[in-house]
């Protein structure tokens, strides 16, 4: 219980008191397949609550092992229950009175169903869906470590992150440097098979979302843009796409405001501060975003005017445990992992005792 001050003489005591709500469905994407399941379940087994999970439908293995690893762990029956459920069977699910609340991570599309299906159903959601987040690398940046940071940013799992660095912001007076260093870091990336150790780009998906990232850029390039193919040729079995740096994206460009869920790079050369703001701002997307700047106050004064759920100084978008994680705008809402996550889905009741022969 958490005591409240309250200045009406007649409550002699409140206090807010924090309970489970009970049964949380669980929607969770294929990109990392464990972990995505870990950090929903651990906050909410933490607050009381217990998990029915939907597993993407392309790592139903992942949530069968999972779930046999709490099995063995001694998890009470009940606490973590997998639903090979079809798309269609979700809205049922959602309906059911036993079912409290929803968490999604997935696409916009995804998140803009389920959501209003919880909705109708007056169910409390948390959605965590895209990003574009900003990569700002200011004038004063050290320029070898914000490189090596972006190179790593945007091609950690293929690419095929939310929050990973899609936009790279460059001050004018380093551009150029800072693509010639950029290119050369990507150009070592070595793709290969994602379960040896010295694989450093590993392929998409699945051959469709190859597909879908390579459509993407040949209508980039249509409207204008430059695509620079960089490194060397990468396997033909697989779905592995070469990376690719986008510059001379423009706004109208069916790109500019697009998440590519793969490794392409989009580059802007900005004048000053205000501008790369501007421009970190300009996306429908909120969810994550960085400044590389020696100076840290005036990277936290840059942080303050960027509009995300999270802003890393000399640092990309980061997943920490003990940190909260979640967007805004078109990447979501609620917050996951520690701390504000493991508010998400409890009642937060008020106890108040009075005079009872007080005034009302």
């Amino acid at each position: 219980p958490q005591p409240l001050p309250c200045e009406d003489p007649v409550v002699s005591e409140a206090q807010l008191v924090h309970e489970p709500l009970g049964i949380i469905l669980a929607i969770e994407p294929w990109n990392f397949p464990y972990y995505q399941i870990a950090r929903i379940m651990a906050p909410q087994l933490a607050a009381g609550n217990v998990i029915l999970l939907k597993h993407a439908s392309n790592v139903p293995q992942s949530a069968a092992a999972f779930e046999k690893l709490m099995q063995e762990t001694g998890l009470p029956a009940g606490c973590f229950q997998n639903l090979y459920a079809t798309r269609g069977q979700i809205e049922t699910i959602i309906n059911d009175p036993r079912v409290q609340g929803v968490a999604l991570t997935g696409s916009e599309g995804a998140g803009a169903l389920v959501a209003a299906q919880a909705g109708r159903a007056l169910k409390k959601s948390t959605m965590e869906l895209g990003g574009s987040d900003a990569f700002i690398v200011l004038d004063d940046a050290d320029l070898d470590k914000a490189v090596k940071w972006a190179v790593f940013g945007r091609h950690w799992n293929g690419g095929q992150v939310c929050c990973s660095s899609k936009r790279i912001i460059v001050h004018e007076s380093i551009h150029d440097e800072f693509v010639r260093r950029y290119t050369e870091g990507v150009a070592q990336l070595k793709a290969g098979d994602p379960m040896e150790a010295s694989t450093t780009l590993a392929p998409l998906s699945s051959q469709q979302a190859a597909d879908d990232v390579r459509r993407w850029i040949d209508e980039a390039v249509a409207h204008g843009a430059t695509a620079t193919v960089i490194g060397a040729e990468v396997p033909r079995q697989g779905a592995f796409v070469r990376p690719v740096l986008l510059t001379g994206v423009k706004p109208g460009n069916p790109v500019y405001h697009h998440e590519f869920f793969g490794p392409v790079s989009m580059i802007f050369k900005v004048k000053d501060e205000d501008e790369a703001i501007r421009l970190a701002n300009d996306s429908p997307f909120g969810l994550g975003g960085s400044v590389f700047t020696q100076d840290i106050e005036r990277g936290k004064r840059v942080a303050a005017q960027i509009s995300t759920g999270m802003v890393y100084i000399n640092h990309p978008t980061a997943v920490k445990a003990d940190l909260p994680f979640g967007g805004v705008r078109r990447s979501g809402y609620g917050r996951e992992l520690i701390g504000l996550g493991l508010k998400e889905f409890v009642n937060h009741k008020l106890v108040g005792v009075t005079d009872i022969d007080g005034a009302f």
